[in-house]
């Protein structure tokens, strides 16, 4: 081979190597390849994306329980509901309750002669 020769197959394999880089980089390159699909075939994507929504919603739909266990929740949850009012509404009535004999209980034991220590259990260090 002469040095001619040598260059030509050598401009031949670069030219090669660019276009297969560059159809591997077109290749690779997914969102411009949707993006161009989408472009050219708008109608096909749409119901694509239909028939998708329609098999996702009959796959994850919740199946009917009977009619007596649904009566039942709905009864457990009347009933769990007015219970949960009924001690939402009656907490801060209990803690003031509790606040007050606390305060009562404090006030009977101190106002005995009973030092602040011995009132709280501890014992005087001497």
């Amino acid at each position: 081979m002469t040095l001619e020769q040598l260059v030509r197959t050598s401009e031949a394999s670069r030219t090669r190597i660019a276009e297969s880089h560059a159809h591997m980089r077109h290749a690779l390159d997914f969102p411009a390849r949707i993006k161009g699909s989408l472009m050219e075939k708008p109608g096909k994507w749409l119901g694509a994306s239909l028939a998708a929504g329609f098999v996702g919603s009959f796959l994850f739909r919740k199946k009917k329980s009977p009619p007596k266990a649904r009566e039942l929740k709905r009864r457990r949850g009347f009933l769990l509901g007015t219970l949960s009012l009924a001690f939402t509404l009656g907490k801060p009535l209990a803690k003031a309750y509790a606040a007050k004999a606390a305060k009562d209980y404090l006030a009977a034991r101190l106002a005995s002669g009973i030092p602040q220590r011995h009132a709280l259990g501890r014992r005087p260090p001497y």
